[in-house]
């Protein structure tokens, strides 16, 4: 970037999948004057950190207000599986009936009842009812004495960091503007645009935009510290810790429950490992200080094994990975029955927008995504429909850096 200041029509701050999404929403439309800005590499940071699902969200059910999250997760899925099957991809889940405690039985059926209806024939597969011959070929991993039968239903599952990567490229290919390693560091709103200070490797450097996404995640308030704007809600971090363990012969993923809070942990195969997690705690540090606590580690060993024949110890951990989902804060509940619906809000400045993300889920970026660009090019007069659902916008480059491949994106303990 030059000594002088640029001007753009949107600034994007942040390389996760909402904040590419974004650059990729608005230039699809045909929109080339859009900048995002990263500190790290794309797709770096949380968004790679998940538990590797694109799904409606089962677990959502539970509560009523979650279940149009909930269909429009299960179209999303349908929607990447079709554009991007080399990365999103069908994977069979096993919902055992455990013989003492759990969900009874008539409870699972109606909610896979429920899940398949809300696909609207956009259905993975529809649930069945399986053997236990055919449950522990899937999973030869369970301990046979806990459970009194199994449920089979479908899901889609991912490489989060691909997937990014995915969507970026696709931005970069329409004409958006992508940089990495360079850190916004302050708004300062005015009456030609929001001007953004922004650090980078060869000193500071100003950009200026009339609208700003403000897709930074649990550092979106930070930056408003920095530059002396109120935040219009309060935002909390819900932390998910993930284990990662060696290939346990696994060919479906769990979906199982802890017996003594009730939350829901899945047992995955992934990328020639086994994936484990997740849990959910409310982090109130830095989000750069937020790592896998050796309780958070304990918590989902012990969880996992009463259902495993397989018992598995801290040693068996070869890594262990944490990410942050930023939510809007919603006092009258606890951190797992809080909302997964997102919040977009709205500073302006005369004519100039900041607009700021909170909740959301990796499988519905994309509709969050168009929901921002139909506010942003409503806003500016311009009628030009998003065409994120098009293959022709998407490009097949999700190159990932040496460093960030699998395992070298996690410590190795």
């Amino acid at each position: 970037m030059s000594s002088q200041e640029q001007r753009y029509r949107v600034a994007i701050l942040g390389g996760g999948i909402h904040g590419v999404g974004v650059a990729h929403d608005l230039a699809s439309r045909g929109w080339k004057d859009i900048v995002l800005i990263e500190k790290g590499q794309i797709g770096s940071g949380t968004s790679s950190k998940s538990t590797k699902l694109i799904h409606g969200g089962l677990r959502y059910l539970q509560h009523p207000r979650d279940f149009p999250l909930v269909a429009e997760g299960l179209e999303e899925r349908a929607l990447l599986a079709s554009i991007a099957p080399d990365v999103v991809k069908p994977l069979g889940f096993i919902f055992p009936v455990m013989k003492s405690g759990g969900m009874p039985r008539f409870m699972i059926k109606t909610g896979l009842w429920l899940y398949d209806t809300l696909s609207y024939g956009r259905s993975l597969g529809r649930h069945h009812w399986m053997t236990p011959q055919e449950a522990f070929a899937e999973a030869p991993i369970l301990d046979k004495s806990v459970f009194k039968g199994f449920y089979r239903f479908f899901d889609g599952q991912t490489d989060d960091l691909a997937l990014t990567r995915r969507v970026a490229a696709s931005a970069r290919m329409l004409g958006a503007r992508l940089i990495e390693h360079a850190t916004a560091a302050r708004l300062r709103p005015g009456p030609g645009g929001i001007a953004i200070d922004v650090k980078t490797a060869t000193g500071l450097e100003s950009i200026s935009a009339r609208y700003v996404v403000n897709a930074m995640g649990p550092w979106a308030h930070q930056i408003f510290e920095e530059s002396s704007i109120t935040p219009k809600v309060k935002g909390i971090n819900n932390q998910g810790s993930h284990i990662i363990v060696r290939d346990l012969g696994m060919k479906s993923g769990l979906f199982l429950q802890s017996p003594e809070d009730s939350r829901i942990f899945f047992v995955l195969p992934w990328q020639g490992y086994t994936l484990i997690g997740t849990t959910e705690d409310l982090f109130e540090g830095n989000p750069d200080d937020c790592v896998t606590e050796d309780h958070h580690v304990r918590y989902l060993l012990e969880r996992c094994n009463r259902f495993l024949s397989v018992k598995l110890t801290e040693g068996d951990v070869i890594t262990k990975f944490t990410g942050l989902r930023w939510l809007a804060a919603d006092n009258k509940s606890g951190i797992s029955a809080m909302s997964r619906s997102h919040l977009v809000t709205e500073h302006q400045f005369g004519q100039n927008i900041i607009f700021t993300i909170y909740g959301g889920k990796l499988t519905a970026y994309r509709a969050l995504s168009e929901e921002i660009g139909e506010r942003v090019t409503s806003d500016f007069g311009d009628l030009s429909p998003s065409k994120t659902r098009d293959p022709a916008s998407w490009s097949k480059d999700s190159v990932i850096p040496a460093e960030l491949s699998v395992p070298n994106r996690f410590s190795i303990l």
